[in-house]
């Protein structure tokens, strides 16, 4: 399949899990409007420009290993690697907005913050090692048959 495939997939998990887990929790939890809840993470994402990009990297890091390990292993076991670790980053990134709305409800600003800023260096590397590792074993274990590569 190849980066082609693997990184636009990552990038829309990506936007799922940061645009659409924090509309979610500000209507859920804080009780804002789409309109409203859906302006304020835009603001906040083009202000934190950084802290976006480093959301984005464990997302863009697991394309990168997918599309890396595609070139010798079985396709169907690298895509299963790939879901199941965009099915984790969402999971977790939508547990941390979620976490974030709780604690502004609560006035813990810190938490709140804390919530959604360390996921990328909590969660990210976890998610990242286990794909590389699930990778390799593939690479090993499930390869492509010699006129199955691809460059």
């Amino acid at each position: 399949m190849g980066l082609k495939i693997y990184l636009p997939t990552a990038i829309a998990m990506f936007l799922a899990a940061t645009i659409g887990s924090d509309v979610v929790a500000r209507m859920s939890i804080a009780g804002e409007a789409f309109g409203a809840a859906l302006q304020e993470h835009l603001y906040y994402a083009r202000v934190q420009f950084i802290g976006t990009i480093l959301l984005l990297a464990p997302f863009a890091a697991v394309a990168f290993l997918s599309a890396r390990a595609d070139r010798q292993a079985r396709s169907r076991s690298v895509a299963l690697i790939f879901a199941v670790a965009m099915a984790t980053l969402l999971y977790f990134y939508f547990r941390g907005y979620q976490g974030a709305q709780y604690a502004l409800a609560e006035k813990k600003w810190t938490a709140a913050a804390l919530s959604v800023g360390l996921l990328p260096l909590f969660i990210g590397p976890a998610v990242v090692l286990a794909s590389l590792g699930a990778s390799a074993l593939a690479m090993r274990f499930d390869r492509r048959m010699p006129d199955q590569m691809s460059n």
